[in-house]
This record gives C-alpha cells, structure tokens and sequence, in this order.
C-alpha cells in the first residue's frame, strides 16, 4: 500500500506544479496589457505633437509669406562668383557680371627672320554684363592693352530661343576658329586664313538668331539645330558705313549629341559684302611672327587692294568632350578689284584666298578633375593660298627681289604647330607653341621691306593667361 501513498504524493505536488505555472502565466498576460496600453498612450502622443509641429511650422511659413519681399530694404542683394564676378537682387532680374583675361606673349624668332624677340601684354579686356528683366542682355567688351579699343558693345533679347534679337558691334558668325574666344584657341594664334582684311570678323550690326526654326514646333530641330542671320556695315571694326550697301552673313550648326553639348557640333557659313576701296585687303599676316605680313604691299596700286563685292563660304566641325578636342575647318573667299581712279588704275582678276586647318589635343588631368590641372598635348596644322592672278612672277630675284606690283604671283603658307598647355587650375594657364610657316615664293610681296620672302620660317611662343 506504501506504493499508493507515493504515487498520491506525487499527483498532489504536480497538481501544485501546474496551479503556480498558471499563476505566472496570467501575470504574464496582465504585464503584455499593460505594455501595450502603453505603448499606445505613447503612439497617441507622439501624434498629438507631430500634429502641433505641423501647425507650429506651418504658422512660421505664413509668418514669413506675409512679410513684405526680401530685398525692398536691400537685404535681397546677393553677390558671389560663378563664371565672373556678380551681383543680382532677390528676384534675379537685374544682375551685373564682369569677368574678363589677361594674355602676355613672350616671343622668340628665327634670327634675321622678322622682328626682335619681345615679351608684350598683347589682350587685356574685361566684359560687362548687364541681365535686367530677365529676358536682356547688354555686354560691353574694352580693350586695354596698348592697342586698347572697344572690341564689343551690343543688345540682346533673349526671351525667345527660337528667336532672339543682338543690335550692336560684336563678332559676325561665320568662322569657327575666330568665333572662338582667345582665351580657348587650339593654339596659341589663328591661322593665317583668318588674318586678312577680307574675312569678316566684327564689325556693326544686327543679328536674329535662334534654336531650331522660328514658328516651327518641333523639339528635335530645337535641340538640334541652331541659326543666325544678321545685316552688318561690311567695314569692320569701329569703322563707320561707307555706303548704303550692307553685309549679309548667315549661319547655321548641328548638334549631333543635341544642344546641351555644345562643344560638339558642325556649322556652314556664307556673307557677302560690298565694300569701297580697302588697302591691303588681302594680305596675309603670320601671328606667331607677330603678324608678320606674308602678301602685302604698301603701294598705292598694290594688287593686294580690293574695291567691290566680296563673298565667302565656311564650313568646320569641333569634337570638345571629355579630354579630347577635335576640330578642322574650310574656308574660301573672293574679292574684286574693280577701277578705282585714285587707287587702282584698271580692272583687275578677283582675288581669292581659302584656308583649311586640322588641330587636337587631348588632356591628361593631374590630381583631382574639380581641379582643372593637367597637361595638354596639341598639333595643328593648316593651308593659306592667296591666288594673285594678276602677276607673273617674272621679276628678278637678284636685281628686284621684291618684285613690282604687276609681278606679283600670290602666295601659299603651311602652318605646323606643335605644343603643350599647362593647365595650373582653371584660372591660370601656360601654353608653348613651335611654330613653322613655310612659305612658297621667295619673292614678290612677301616680307614688304626686308625681301626675304618665302623658305621656312620659326618661331617659338610661350603664352601666360589668367582668365576670370
């Protein structure tokens, strides 16, 4: 019987067992109750104040709307540098930017070739601009160099991209490498093409110009396509209208990647001109030699006037994207050389000049790219003809090395360039150009007073520019 009592003293104790593992079971279940009637007496007052923070910020936006516009009391002026120094109002309709480059030359010849080595400050300008009313733009552009003159001042009206307006002096869009600014040339100097009296280059007038075709609805033509058209005195630089008779000029660029890259593109250009009698239209000039005049003549019958129509087409393209640049241009001109009774005694053949030029470059950074330090290896090359049907060439190297004006057979010109840009940040730089014209007669108007005309000709070109 012992073995009943065990086994009723081992029931009671699990029946004792269970009843305390009960117990802590409901006081389990009352400790979740109360953590979750925290836990929402908690959420309920997290949003009550959310719910005041929004009231609260909201009431300070209000505040702030219903006071009178930052600026009436001349707090609104900001000032600060992006591309330029500027200074604007609150609202940016009237804004004031000025930013500018210094170029110093430092030149070394051939011996006995040209001119004595010198270093000179050859471009020292600062532009003005002035934003007002959010659609108009005026720029004024100085020089203060010692050939110190107003380069440019014009208007525009930039309120329509299909359609915007320019009335002033400024640059006439036709050449790629001399719509280039000096401060981003391939090289050092343009080519020899770009320097002659007839290309256009700035003079007074009035522009229309645009994305895509005015009136005409179409988002590829405007991210594609860009134009200018403009009517322009046709006498140059702070030269006042001789005639009534005008400049045309047009252009017109595709963007193959679309407008938003706009170092990569391809252009075609024509004018043309009537123009009175102008000296040394045609000559060319060497800008490595200091513009050192290859075609030229200060001869009152010199064959390298011009007097009448003009006309010209351009075309070129620049591949400007990541560390590489790539660019060529075409350029052919024709001038007349009509009777003038002061200057130029019979009607003579046109005169033509055409110009190509292949250069590039690629960039190697140096440290961080937001820097802008790096080195820029370059090569350009590029082809000068001036086709003088007017004279034979059968003056005597040996009695008349210059020649005379009826003997003068034009010239040719082949320009190599080999450099390097040092690029010491994005606002200074150091460039250095070897630079080789070899021309083709060694007589006739080639170097006007020395007659040592044609062979091959160097020069060595360092250049320090600061630009703002």
């Amino acid at each position: 019987m012992r073995w009943m009592e065990g086994i009723l003293i081992l029931l009671v104790c699990f029946s004792f067992s269970l009843y305390a593992q009960e117990d802590r079971i409901q006081e389990l279940q009352d400790r979740i109750l109360k953590q979750q009637q925290i836990l929402q007496d908690l959420e309920q007052k997290v949003a009550e104040k959310e719910k005041k923070s929004e009231s609260y910020v909201q009431s300070l936006v209000d505040e702030y709307m219903a006071q009178p516009v930052a600026g009436d009391d001349g707090e609104g002026i900001t000032a600060g540098y992006d591309k330029g120094f500027f200074i604007q109002d609150a609202d940016g309709d009237i804004k004031l930017k000025i930013n500018g480059h210094l170029r110093y030359h430092l030149y070394l010849s051939e011996a006995n070739t040209v001119q004595s080595n010198t270093f000179r400050a050859s471009e020292s300008r600062i532009d003005f601009h002035v934003y007002f009313m959010k659609d108009w733009h005026l720029r004024i552009r100085p020089e203060f160099s010692a050939s110190g003159t107003l380069r440019e001042a014009y208007l525009e009206y930039l309120g329509m991209s299909c359609m915007k307006f320019r009335i002033g002096t400024f640059i006439v869009p036709f050449s790629l490498e001399y719509e280039t600014s000096p401060t981003d040339l391939m090289s050092i100097s343009y080519s020899p093409y770009i320097i002659n009296g007839i290309m256009p280059q700035r003079d007074s007038g009035l522009m229309i110009f645009g994305d895509g075709i005015p009136f005409i609805p179409s988002e590829f033509l405007a991210q594609h396509f860009s134009y200018s058209i403009g009517l322009y005195n046709g006498q140059g630089l702070n030269v006042g209208d001789a005639d009534d008779d005008k400049m045309f000029a047009a252009q017109a660029k595709f963007f193959p990647m679309g407008n938003k890259e706009q170092q990569v593109f391809g252009q075609v250009s024509f004018f043309a001109n009537n123009t009175v009698y102008r000296a040394n239209a045609g000559r060319i000039l060497l800008g490595a030699l200091q513009n050192h005049r290859a075609f030229d003549s200060t001869a009152d019958n010199s064959l390298d006037h011009t007097n009448g129509n003009v006309i010209g087409v351009a075309g070129g393209f620049r591949y400007w994207k990541g560390n590489w640049r790539i660019e060529s241009e075409y350029m052919w001109m024709r001038a007349e050389r009509k009777e003038d009774k002061v200057n130029i005694t019979t009607d003579r053949s046109d005169l033509e000049i055409w110009g190509a030029s292949f250069g590039i470059s690629y960039f190697f950074a140096i440290g961080e790219p937001k820097q802008n330090m790096g080195i820029e290896p370059l090569f350009k090359v590029s082809y000068t003809d001036v086709d003088d049907r007017g004279g034979d060439g059968s003056a005597s190297a040996t009695t008349n090395p210059l020649g005379t004006a009826t003997d003068v057979r034009g010239q040719e010109v082949w320009e190599l360039v080999f450099g390097a840009k040092c690029h010491f940040n994005k606002h200074v730089r150091a460039d250095f150009n070897w630079v080789m014209y070899d021309l083709r007669e060694t007589r006739g108007i080639t170097n006007s007073t020395r007659g040592e005309g044609g062979g091959l000709l160097h020069a060595f070109v360092f250049q320090i520019m600061t630009k703002w």
